[in-house]
């Protein structure tokens, strides 16, 4: 009987067990279930982040890309919804632009660039840099294009600008008749050629990787085809027109683009702007790529060392020139230049130094200002970028340097006419008084000393007496003075 008990009792535990053991397997996997559930949810609803922002007004150079990818490291690192940059600049150095396409092109964060405020513009590497984002956005008022390689030299040709509207320019484009080209090119020409053509094949890939308006694309560069926000957004060169950045996050909210990752859609219509501000070093650098700073810290150095060369022991010019030069080498370690403009250079600055030494009467003072004028024009006119020196400062700076070398020039040839103030060459034509009669020789007293002194009249005792000349053994030529 006991045993019984004891089988039945064993039988009721398994079963016990059984149930419990297939209730907690249920509660479990329904458990299991309800947090898949919620993190297919998480998963579907994005994490809405914020979006950082950074401010280029400027040219493009080595600053600019920095400026940029640490932009592109800030969104990174605080997860970011995007990267808007904010563009206005009249272009800058090709090798800048494309180290800044492969970040725009390659960033795992999507791009906004966002040409604003109203009145600005992405011309030359702007062209590209707007192209290779991931949305292209402009601002009412604001313009784009002109991407066409810029030379300065004899040899740069460019294209005029046809005076049409650029949509029927599209579609007219394939009925016009190609124009001949003279077969006989320079080499300036032929360099021309090559920029262009890789120009408009760098772009033309962009155009193609982003979906935007190949066609125009191309004819930024080979025709410099610039054109408004409105006509950007018909022509599908940009995605949208906004007229601030609150509108700008709510249009672009929900956009579908494509990363290196894959596709992903914008979140963005409650995420917080975070603006993030150049470094002082790269504001050091953005300023030093100025071509105007460049030049001009190469000019008043070159001035600086000159005061000083001309009045040894002032030290503070010497000391200013040595350090404006220096930054001013710093320059042509970032901005590309041509060694034409610097020979020229060169060239001015012996004309001038040259003038201090050679009586020309102001025609190598001349020249030199011609040679400085042209070597500022030429300085950093060259196939890498579509900078240069601003016309106002080459012309205040050729007039100052000019000037300065004419004052120079002027009292020298002044010091040249003043007759001597010391020696016995001094005392020429200073006036005096004869203390003793004089035929052949006598004594006269001049400038508060007694000379012995000849003439080639009779002078009477008391009477005044002009030097003429000095002779040996220091004697005076005199003459009688006729009040």
């Amino acid at each position: 009987m006991l045993r019984a008990l004891s089988i039945l009792l064993i039988i009721f535990s398994l079963i016990s067990f059984y149930f419990s053991y297939a209730d907690t397997k249920n509660k479990k996997e329904a458990a299991q279930t309800k947090t898949n559930e919620s993190e297919q949810e998480l998963k579907q609803t994005p994490e809405v982040g914020e979006i950082v922002l950074i401010e280029i007004n400027g040219t493009i150079n080595p600053a600019t890309l920095d400026y940029i990818r640490a932009g592109f490291e800030e969104a990174e690192k605080e997860s970011a919804s995007a990267l808007i940059i904010l563009l206005d600049t009249p272009g800058g150095l090709l090798t800048s632009t494309k180290e800044i396409v492969k970040l725009l092109l390659n960033s795992p964060i999507p791009s906004v660039v966002y040409v604003s405020p109203s009145g600005a513009s992405a011309t030359s590497a702007g062209v590209f840099i707007t192209l290779a984002a991931n949305v292209a956005a402009m601002a009412p008022g604001t313009s784009i294009g002109a991407a066409a390689p810029v030379s300065l030299s004899p040899g740069g040709r460019q294209p005029d600008k046809k005076d049409q509207d650029p949509v029927k320019k599209l579609t007219e484009k394939n009925d016009k008749e190609s124009e001949t080209v003279d077969n006989t090119k320079s080499n300036q020409d032929v360099m021309s050629e090559k920029i262009e053509n890789y120009a408009s094949s760098f772009i033309e890939s962009i155009a193609e990787h982003r979906g935007r308006n190949v066609e125009w694309a191309i004819d930024a560069v080979r025709e410099s085809d610039s054109i408004t926000a409105t006509e950007a957004l018909e022509l599908k060169v940009i995605d949208l027109i906004s007229p601030s950045l609150s509108d700008l996050k709510f249009q672009i909210d929900g956009m579908k683009v494509k990363v290196p990752q894959g596709e992903i859609t914008l979140q963005t219509k409650n995420a917080q702007i975070v603006r993030v501000e150049m470094s002082i070093k790269q504001k050091l650098i953005d300023i030093l790529s100025t071509p105007d700073i460049a030049f001009l810290l190469l000019s008043l150095g070159s001035l600086g060392l000159l005061l000083e060369f001309y009045n040894p022991g002032l030290i503070f010019p010497g000391a200013a020139g040595v350090v404006c030069l220096m930054l001013g080498f710093v320059s042509f370690q970032i901005l590309p230049f041509n060694y034409a403009g610097v020979v020229l250079l060169v060239l001015a600055l012996a004309l001038f130094i040259t003038e201090v030494y050679v009586t020309s009467f102001g025609l190598l003072t001349a020249g030199g200002a011609i040679s400085f004028a042209l070597g500022a024009l030429l300085l950093f006119d060259t196939p890498d970028s579509d900078i240069r020196v601003g016309y106002g400062v080459v012309i205040a700076s050729t007039a100052a340097i000019a000037l300065f070398f004419g004052y120079v020039l002027f009292y020298l040839i002044k010091a040249q006419n003043l007759r001597p103030q010391v020696g016995m060459e001094s005392i020429t034509g200073e006036v005096g008084d004869a203390v003793s009669d004089i035929s052949e020789s006598g004594k006269v007293y001049v400038m508060g000393e007694y000379w012995d002194a000849v003439s080639d009249e009779f002078i009477k005792e008391g009477d005044k007496i002009k030097v003429v000349e000095s002779q040996k053994g220091f004697k005076l030529k005199v003459e009688k003075v006729i009040n």
